[in-house]
């Protein structure tokens, strides 16, 4: 009797030694789940931490900014640019400037306009001067600070930046980055100063350069080779992303022309294959007094 009592007790002891064995077996996955889930933890809370919209439709259309409407009376329309804002391929001269006067004046009779665009400037040129002419940013700002009545800045810029990025500089992706980060300063600053100088200001999506025709022909440009030109189709993204996101900082309307077929389409286009002929002019007016208009009732 006492040996089935010891053997019953030896029996009851492995019993138990095993139940423990199988509690530390089963504990271990565990240890090693949770382990996995800390460390997953961070890139599943970063997921949901979505890009800005503008970063998404910076190429076709940011949101729209939320924007006043402007004051009753006479406005003060000036445009800052390049050779679209001058008026190149316009026999006439008024090329887009003229041409919204006209529509704003339907409206708004009594307004004037200051065209302040040089043909190949670029960004940096825009707030520094250039070819002995002063700064059109400057001259705009004066202009803003002293209008009696509301002021409308139209800024259309960046075309000159790629052209001479890789037609004079180095195709890479060092000196793309550093010539967005560059372009992002000069578009914060034309826009913070404009808005702080009172003015509504109206800036456009650039178009993609790379397609027009005197981009493909390559004569006008015999320094830009084709991976260049691939190049310039992809930073046109970037800049219009600049461009979008300073837009909503500052309460700025942006006007989309990467979405237009105003650039490629030849019966929109000059001889050159790279300015908009009077038609093309036309439709640029259109454009901008579409994004004015709500603003002036």
């Amino acid at each position: 009797m006492r040996d089935k009592l010891l053997m019953a007790l030896i029996v009851a002891m492995m019993v138990v030694s095993a139940c423990g064995a199988g509690e530390s077996t089963t504990a271990a996955p565990a240890a090693t789940v949770a382990a996995t889930q800390e460390s997953v933890a961070p890139t599943e809370t970063a997921a949901p931490v979505e890009p800005s919209p503008v970063v998404e439709a910076s190429a076709t259309t940011p949101p729209a900014a939320s924007v006043e409407s402007l004051p009753p009376g006479p406005i003060t329309l000036i445009m800052l640019g390049d050779s679209l804002t001058q008026g190149d391929g316009d026999e006439t001269g008024r090329g887009y400037p003229g041409r919204l006067l006209d529509m704003v004046n339907a409206v708004r009779p009594g307004s004037t306009v200051v065209n302040l665009g040089q043909s190949g400037w670029s960004s940096e040129a825009l707030i520094n001067g250039d070819q002995g002419l002063a700064s059109q940013l400057d001259r705009a700002v004066e202009q803003a600070a002293s209008a009696s009545g509301p002021v409308a800045a139209f800024v259309w810029i960046g075309s000159n930046d790629m052209w001479y990025l890789y037609e004079y500089g180095e195709g890479s992706d060092e000196a793309d980055a550093q010539d967005v980060e560059r372009f992002a300063n000069n578009i914060e600053t034309i826009v913070s100063r404009l808005r702080d100088a009172g003015a509504a200001v109206f800036i456009a999506l650039l178009d993609d350069q790379s397609k027009r025709p005197v981009a493909l022909k390559g004569e006008a440009f015999p320094g830009t080779t084709p991976d260049e030109l691939a190049r310039m189709s992809q930073i046109v993204v970037r800049y219009n992303t600049v461009i979008g996101n300073t837009a909503v900082k500052h309460g700025a309307v942006t006007v989309d022309f990467y979405n237009t077929t105003i650039f490629t389409d030849p019966a929109t286009l000059y001889d050159d294959g790279n300015h908009p002929n009077p038609a093309g002019y036309d439709q640029i007016a259109q454009l901008w007094f579409a994004s004015l208009e709500p603003l002036l009732k």
